[in-house]
């Protein structure tokens, strides 16, 4: 891929995510994220697991199935947990991810595309789970994209216990937010590029696309187009250079999660680490404590999309 640095090995990725490309009036944006994975020479799709959040565990297992499917990946894929209810339990998912790291400890980077019930429970059941992790991207949070900053971000949101465990483990971690995942946009333009290969997996992609960029535009007042959340934190693992920093300065933020209330899921500022201001959504939490993260907080718009859609038009 154009611009993409070339690491001197693969980078090996687990992937947890809710995926519902497809499905009506659900987000496409996971099954577009794997896309962007599997199609980068640099980085190797080790396995993914599945969670609710965007549909039933059930359902995006069959979503992300049919997706592996339609372009040959042979990946293993495992479903996890069902709901939070299930924060703290073993499930294959679960298993699985545990196993993986355990045999390939300091190797693997975990990325989070969903509700961390399944990433939680596994650091919780095995102490060595998380600092074993080469390390993990979290999409998810919103420093000052609205409402979210107030309410909190869907991801956190239906999972603020767990969210808040993953933000407090001390461990290499970046988190990417709403903020800086809305500086890209799907538009109608990059829909007909798509309309213009035939058949495969071109197909499939313009009938889910479609249908989610009208919504978008209708009723979500996004006359733009759809902002594509997951496939920007891919993206970080692809191409990290898409991630410009602000006038040389660094990303670090100390950060936690409001579990509880209205307002569950949303993110809190402990005390501001070198680096960027906070938008005025994140909050001071008093006397909770917090652990840093990376947060970037710009991206190369035109280089982005342009690795998206070559991405995309690579399997078609």
């Amino acid at each position: 891929m154009t611009g993409v640095q070339q690491p001197s090995a693969p980078l090996r990725v687990l992937v947890d995510c809710d995926p519902a490309t497809g499905i009506r009036n659900r987000d496409v944006d996971d099954g577009l994220a794997l896309l962007m994975l599997l199609a980068a020479p640099n980085v190797v799709v080790e396995g993914i697991t599945v969670c609710f959040g965007n549909v039933k565990a059930d359902v995006g297992f069959g979503v992300a199935t049919d997706l592996l499917e339609r372009v040959d990946a042979k990946v293993p894929l495992i479903k996890g947990a069902g709901s939070r209810d299930e924060l703290g339990k073993s499930n294959p998912a679960v298993d699985y991810l545990i196993d993986a790291v355990r045999h390939s400890p300091g190797e693997l980077t975990l990325l989070t595309l969903a509700p961390l019930t399944n990433v939680a429970t596994a650091m919780r059941l095995d102490p060595t789970f998380a600092p074993n992790l080469k390390e993990l991207v979290v999409m998810g949070g919103s420093v000052g994209f609205r409402p979210f900053a107030w309410f909190g971000e869907l991801n956190f949101r239906w999972d603020a216990c767990a969210a808040a465990a993953v933000i407090a483990t001390r461990i290499p971690k970046s988190l990417i937010t709403m903020d800086v995942c809305a500086c890209g946009v799907f538009r109608q333009q990059q829909l007909d590029v798509l309309r213009g290969r035939d058949g495969g997996l071109a197909d499939y992609l313009v009938a889910a696309l479609a249908p989610w960029l009208s919504l978008n535009r209708k009723f979500f007042f996004r006359a733009q187009g759809f902002f594509p959340w997951d496939v920007v934190a891919a993206a970080y693992l692809v191409d990290r250079s898409l991630f410009v920093a602000d006038s040389g300065r660094g990303h670090a933020m100390t950060l936690s999660v409001q579990q509880t209330g209205l307002r569950a899921g949303r993110l809190l500022n402990v005390a501001a680490a070198p680096g960027p201001q906070l938008h005025s959504g994140v909050r001071p939490t008093g006397g909770q404590r917090g652990v840093p993260v990376e947060v970037p907080q710009t991206l190369d718009r035109q280089r982005f999309m342009a690795l998206f859609m070559q991405s995309l038009l690579h399997f078609c």
